[in-house]
């Protein structure tokens, strides 16, 4: 299986799920158009074409001024990914008879950003809000166009890269599973069980259906961070969408119960956006620059989790304006520290941030991650770091310094070359606390090289580790080598926890 997953996930990681789901979206859109052109699907290309291209048009520009009406920098993937989706459900409508029509749902849309916001951050899906506000107000709303039976495949196909993307599967599955159940349960009574398998077919091969799950339900920013909640929001959401279409007479409850979910889970846990200051930059180790920020309003988190760092720049190529990296400092420290590997031939994101001089600003969102120490005190750790996959390992133990605990923890730290270890003072100091740094260098040892070479194996592991099955193993750094150390360890037996940031740029040598 893995033979054919490591070459589609490096192939997704060249691009930002932003991107991915840009990229996603205009496919469909623009099939769609050919498919009306050729008489494929029922529409006129024509409406489809002007109807939704001055949907995305309108959702650009409205962007573009609330964006200086509140004094930040717009974020060009967010808006082209509402308009994009409202050409997809909306019409297609002659554009001149609804222009009005249009404008005021491009309007609502973007204004839902900023003006039904918490703490900086909108409450609701904005293509949801805008055609369910126009619904209830004008009688008009989402046609669900998208919804035509061609569509499916290509629905089906880019919506399952897009979760493999994500990482959203549990959120999903809760959907599903949820919507599954509680359609059975409200219409056995009309439909017998005899009914039930034909009606479960056709609502889950239903292209509205599988649009939103794959592309409203899952949107980041308005669904929980937390990956215990993202299986709760999608359970909830799948029991309010079949309550609703059971008991509510109206063209919009698909829509509506992502709105209240929407809602239910702000309400649980907020999400919140952290505005940070650079006040210094220093390169640790060859290509790898540690960052320190000083946040504008001090936020709690346990070492070892990330967030999502938004950094708006002209000429974003295709990994866009966002990246997730873990937080390198302790808790206990009132900076926040960020340790970032910046090649030569670096993205357009780590450019800009490599740039940014003390005082610029950064915001970031979604604090998460379940990389953290286990609760259970007398645990034995073996961390597995690549590369600038030592943050979290950082944060860790930077916390176990400042908090003088000792725990017995072996890390292999692994790398192509000695110059790229960072935080080599760090981790000596740590020695006194239990921490056991074993180097790993993954070829061509340079002269008097004490430390090991190769690849990580189970005779090294045990070489180090006599009892391996007693230890908690947690692996973090490029995808490639995180799955190929997760088979070792299957193998071995062990418990372990595995965390990695799809895009890293970067290589690993097996």
């Amino acid at each position: 299986m893995n033979r054919f997953l490591n070459p589609l996930d490096n192939l997704l990681n060249k691009v930002t799920m932003y991107r991915l789901m840009l990229y996603y979206l205009t496919a469909l859109y623009s099939l769609a158009i050919i498919f009306s052109f050729i008489k494929i699907i029922p529409y006129s290309y024509i409406d489809l074409l002007t109807s939704g291209l001055y949907l995305i048009f309108i959702s650009y520009l409205v962007n573009q001024v609330f964006a200086y009406l509140f004094k930040v920098r717009p974020n060009y993937e967010s808006q082209l990914i509402t308009g994009t989706i409202l050409a997809l459900i909306v019409g297609p409508l002659p554009l001149l008879k609804n222009l009005v029509f249009l404008t005021i749902l491009g309007v609502i849309s973007m204004a839902s950003k900023y003006l039904i916001a918490y703490k900086k951050q909108h409450i609701f899906n904005p293509a949801a809000i805008a055609v369910t506000v126009t619904a209830v107000a004008i009688g008009q709303g989402a046609s669900w166009w998208i919804g035509d039976k061609t569509m499916l495949p290509f629905i089906a196909i880019g919506g399952l890269l897009m979760i493999r993307k994500l990482k959203r599967f549990n959120m999903i599955v809760g959907f599903v599973l949820s919507y599954a159940f509680f359609l059975s349960v409200f219409s056995f009574q009309s439909v017998g069980i005899a009914g039930l398998p034909d009606l479960l077919k056709s609502a889950f091969l239903s292209p509205p259906i599988l649009f939103f799950t794959f592309v409203m339900l899952t949107e980041p920013i308005t669904s929980p961070a937390d990956r215990k909640l993202r299986l709760y929001f999608g359970i909830f959401c799948g029991f309010v969408y079949t309550f609703l279409a059971n008991y509510l007479n109206v063209s919009y409850t698909l829509e509506l119960s992502l709105l209240v979910s929407n809602l239910v889970f702000r309400i649980i846990r907020f999400s919140e956006k952290y505005d940070l200051v650079l006040q210094s930059k220093k390169e640790i180790a060859k290509s790898i620059w540690e960052f320190v920020f000083e946040p504008v309003k001090s936020f709690a988190f346990l070492p070892g989790q990330f967030l999502e760092w938004t950094l708006p720049h002209p000429h974003a190529d295709s990994r866009g304006n966002r990246r997730y990296f873990t937080i390198s400092s302790s808790p206990t420290e009132s900076t926040v520290k960020l340790a970032v590997k910046i090649p030569e031939k670096a993205s357009s994101f780590k450019s800009a941030l490599n740039k940014l001089n003390p005082g610029d600003s950064i915001y970031a969102t979604n604090l998460e991650g379940e990389f953290v120490l286990d609760k259970e005190t007398d645990t034995k750790y073996v961390f597995v770091a690549g590369g600038i996959g030592i943050t979290p390992f950082v944060s860790i133990i930077r916390y176990m310094l400042d908090k003088k605990l000792t725990f017995p923890i072996v890390l292999f730290y692994i790398a192509r070359d000695p110059s790229e270890f960072a935080y080599k003072e760090l981790l000596e100091k740590a020695e006194k606390n239990g921490v056991k740094t074993v180097y790993v260098i993954s070829e061509n040892p340079p002269d008097g090289w004490k430390g090991e070479v190769g690849r990580l194996n189970e005779e090294m592991i045990k070489k180090y580790v006599p009892d391996p099955a007693s230890q908690l193993f947690y692996i973090s750094g490029p995808q490639p080598m995180v799955m190929a150390y997760e088979e070792m360890l299957q193998k071995l037996g062990v418990k372990y926890k595995a965390d990695f940031f799809p895009g890293y740029e970067e290589t690993y040598s097996k």
